[in-house]
């Protein structure tokens, strides 16, 4: 069965309202909530990657992590526990000291990420940030080879701890998101988990004009149609309707 990811922002910016909390309290409340609908796992973001935002500083998002982990390990220490940077020292902190299970990196990582991720052992989402070429689905499948085959030469165990992440929004236009996610079975064929993080991203909203707090539905076509097509993770704000989706799709390929 697929797995869910629940999105957690200890930031002020990030661009849906609905994904930031600001204090312990409510922090521990939203987690606990996640947990009890059916959440695998919960991705705790301290610096906002949405475009056009103003990245915080290193330490500035190592201040945020720092608060945000310790309440959800405090409170729930065996949860499955994803951290979204793409900076390696505070991957490497992150894992060292909270024993967070995965780094979620948007940016595709670099040989110092590929190191902390070989050294800790962590599991760690490669995503493909970009497009350029006018045929996406052949740049995304070459960039992954290419990353995967450095990955093993800095010693990563690709087959153990690497999850696939085509990067939906990231650097691409409408029409080259919905190409990739009408293929995106072709990663398969590379024989790692792929994880799909369209929750309320902006190729729904823009398409549909509308915003992001009306996405819901548009999030649970995108995700249903995602989960046909080989998501083994599927990475959200609203984990109840993911599950049922999961669950939803479940049976329909047991089913076929």
């Amino acid at each position: 069965m697929a797995r869910i990811m629940g999105i957690i922002n200890v930031t002020p910016d990030s661009f849906w309202s609905g994904s930031r909390v600001q204090d312990k309290t409510t922090l521990v409340e939203r987690v606990r909530q996640m947990i009890s609908q059916g959440a695998d796992a919960i991705d705790v973001g301290g610096c906002s990657t949405r475009p056009g935002a103003v990245q915080a500083s290193a330490d500035e998002e190592m201040e945020r992590l720092e608060w945000g982990l310790d309440a959800i390990r405090t409170e729930f220490p065996d949860i499955l526990l994803s951290v979204d940077t793409y900076r390696p020292d505070i991957a490497e902190r992150c894992v060292r000291e909270w024993n967070v299970n995965i780094i979620n990196d948007v940016y595709g990582g670099n040989d110092d990420m590929y190191r902390v991720v070989a050294d800790t052992g962590v599991q760690y989402v490669l995503m493909w940030p970009e497009t350029i070429k006018e045929d996406p689905v052949s740049e995304m499948m070459s960039f992954f080879k290419e990353r995967l085959q450095i990955m093993e030469k800095a010693g990563v165990d690709v087959n153990r701890q690497v999850i696939l992440d085509p990067g939906y929004g990231f650097g691409k236009t409408l029409e080259r998101n919905y190409t990739i996610l009408a293929h995106q079975a072709e990663l398969r064929k590379l024989g790692l988990p792929v994880l799909s993080a369209l929750s309320r991203k902006s190729m729904a909203w823009k398409l549909l004009e509308i915003t992001p707090e009306e996405a819901l539905p548009a999030t649970v076509s995108m995700n249903t149609i995602a989960l046909l097509n080989g998501a083994d993770w599927i990475r959200v704000h609203d984990v109840r309707e993911a599950v049922q989706t999961v669950r939803i799709v479940q049976a329909l390929k047991a089913n076929y």
